[in-house]
């Protein structure tokens, strides 16, 4: 019987999962659009991690800017990189073959509205 589980372990190890977690995200690296973040509640640091591109882009008001000419189109705006030291943000984590690696999927709401 002992002999199953540790089977089962070993099988476990290298099957793919994930899982999701709180983090602060404790180091930018704009130029490379990479974040490191300290998963709560553990306080360890991961190394640097992906980020979704959606995260990053913004869907502007029509409030939030003029249409002088009549010609409102939202796809033309530049992508604006909200990360920052500090936030929070939510991790999901991917396993597989013995490794382990971290995407941020987005900043965790406040409940206020965040500076961008």
């Amino acid at each position: 019987m002992r002999f199953h589980a540790e089977q089962a372990k070993a099988a476990d190890r290298f099957l793919p999962g994930s899982s999701f977690s709180f983090a602060t995200i404790s180091g930018v690296n704009e130029e490379e659009r990479l974040l490191k973040v300290v998963l709560e509640p553990y306080g360890n640091e991961t190394g640097w991690c992906r980020v979704l591109k959606d995260t990053f882009y913004p869907i502007p008001k029509h409030k939030d800017h003029p249409d002088p000419d009549g010609k409102h189109i939202h796809d033309e705006h530049d992508p604006q990189w909200p990360y920052k030291p500090g936030q929070e943000v939510l991790v999901g984590s991917i396993t597989g073959m013995g490794h382990e690696q971290y995407v941020v999927l987005g900043l965790i709401d406040q409940g206020a509205v965040s500076d961008q």
